[in-house]
């Protein structure tokens, strides 16, 4: 089901209602930076609507934290943005609030790039222009070896 909400629901509206960031070190002083990001989906119980079809919000929580080879239990720079998404429902019978949440995790992919989107601006006005974030994200059931590049996590 969670891959059929993408052909379920409509993306109606999105608004950033968070973006802060804190640099902790120099970004000349640490050429070597690795970028940790996590994603993180909240799905927003609605009030009741007369509508037949169902409208939900999720609260995607992207946090991004800077770490250099230097110390990697430091962040250099941490990045959080907060966006609400606004989805209604289209075609089908009406999906309950309980089945939206636990097949919420495939609009992931979609809020992702909106929130990249707006964080690409932001890390080149901190001077992190070597900071490099993946464009996109793949569900991954078991954690990376600390050794190897990060990759987004979904929560």
């Amino acid at each position: 089901m969670s891959h059929q909400i993408l052909d379920t629901f409509a993306l109606l509206d999105t608004q950033v209602t968070r973006l802060h960031a804190e640099l902790h070190a120099d970004p000349k002083a640490l050429p070597d930076i690795r970028a940790q990001v996590e994603i993180k989906l909240t799905p927003v119980q609605p009030e009741r609507t007369t509508t037949p079809l169902p409208t939900y919000q999720i609260t995607a929580t992207l946090a991004v934290r800077g770490l250099s080879s230097g110390d990697p239990k430091k962040p250099a720079f941490t990045i959080e943005c907060v966006m609400n998404a606004l989805y209604r429902q289209t075609i089908g019978e009406a999906m309950s609030f309980a089945e939206f949440s636990t097949s919420h995790r495939a609009l992931t992919r979609q809020l992702y790039p909106l929130m990249h989107h707006q964080l690409l601006p932001l890390i080149r006005q901190l001077g992190l222009q070597q900071v490099r974030l993946p464009h996109d994200i793949v569900h991954r059931p078991e954690p990376e070896p600390a050794s190897s590049p990060a990759a987004p996590t979904m929560h």
